[in-house]
């Protein structure tokens, strides 16, 4: 089985040749495009990001610790982290509404959640995902006409479950005159008629080929490259942000910037040039770094959660009964 997997790699994954490539997709040598690095872009830069350890999970429902915020930067500069949220969420199926009804009625003024069945098993996740776009909100309502917001993810439009807070987004960014782009580290961005075959790789290889040593973007719009985006009406792009780099990203940025598309992305390569990070912006490193909930914090919380149940009379045993996993019970059985 494991051979024939490789075979199928080698045949149909790995990097085929360019024509094969410019047929099947529709690009075209023209399609790639020289980023200018704005060396002299002398506005702020804002990274957001977030992070989400789960603490304990009892099937039904789980306890998160979740951190949402963004770092700012100047002239390639960090000026400073700031936390827009902080703390633990409840992933319980009955009472998720109220809690997300607060966060979107305060940051965005939108009344009301509902998620459907399916969507049930990913409430922290959302729950993160909303406290980003609030973050995001809050950096955009913070930026000068000018200034570049990042946002460590995609842009593709999902109209459920948090499409209406990314509308108001959106909006306030055109409004404030804000570059706004999405940054992808990963995409399941594919192409070719009879395999999906990954696209970000092919596509760094060709871009390589044809302008070495530049940075340099690709449009997607119009191509034929899976999965399309439902209703999306801004561009996806694949971009390298750095000559040096061999690393290529995903890039989304929404419909009112497309015409200056060019011009942003000057911003964005002129704050990918650090040598920690070669290629990649140097903010939404920093912003990764200074946000990450780590495992020794998510250990911690779980021992502090248990010290707060034995303070309220739940006797130990109980408490690890509650959470236990049965699979760990499995691990933890010598073998014969």
């Amino acid at each position: 089985m494991l051979e024939e997997v490789a075979e199928q790699i080698c045949r149909q994954i790995s990097i085929c040749s360019t024509e094969d490539y410019f047929s099947e997709t529709g690009i075209t040598s023209q399609d790639f495009r020289a980023i200018e690095p704005a060396d002299d872009f002398s506005g702020d830069v804002y990274a957001i990001d977030g992070s989400n350890v789960q603490v304990r999970n009892w099937g039904s429902g789980s306890i998160n610790r979740i951190r949402a915020g963004y770092s700012i930067y100047s002239r390639n500069y960090w000026q400073q982290t700031t936390l827009t949220f902080d703390g633990v969420f409840l992933a319980d199926r009955r009472s998720y509404a109220e809690t997300f009804s607060r966060y979107l009625q305060g940051a965005f003024g939108i009344d009301g959640l509902v998620l459907k069945e399916s969507e049930l098993d990913r409430l922290s996740a959302y729950f993160r995902e909303l406290q980003e776009y609030i973050a995001l909100a809050d950096a955009v309502c913070s930026a000068k006409p000018g200034d570049l917001v990042i946002y460590d993810g995609g842009f593709t439009w999902k109209d459920r479950p948090l499409g209406e807070a990314l509308r108001w987004i959106f909006a306030a960014a055109e409004e404030r005159q804000v570059d706004l782009l999405g940054v992808s580290k990963s995409s399941s961005l594919s192409w070719g008629r009879d395999f999906a075959r990954p696209l970000l790789p092919h596509t760094r290889r060709i871009g390589r080929d044809l302008l070495p040593d530049r940075p340099w973007y690709l449009p997607l719009q119009g191509k034929m490259v899976d999965p399309g985006p439902d209703g999306w009406d801004g561009e996806i792009c694949v971009a390298r942000l750095d000559g040096r780099s061999e690393h290529v990203f995903r890039l989304d940025a929404p419909a009112y910037l497309c015409a200056g598309l060019s011009q942003s992305l000057g911003k964005l390569a002129a704050c990918s040039c650090s040598a920690e990070c070669l290629g990649y912006p140097h903010p939404l490193f920093r912003a990764h770094r200074d946000l990450r909930i780590t495992s020794q914090e998510g250990g911690f919380l779980k021992l502090k959660l248990l010290d707060m149940l034995s303070d309220r009379g739940l006797l130990e045993s109980e408490a690890q009964s509650l959470f236990l996993d049965f699979h760990d019970v499995i691990e933890m059985r010598p073998r014969v």
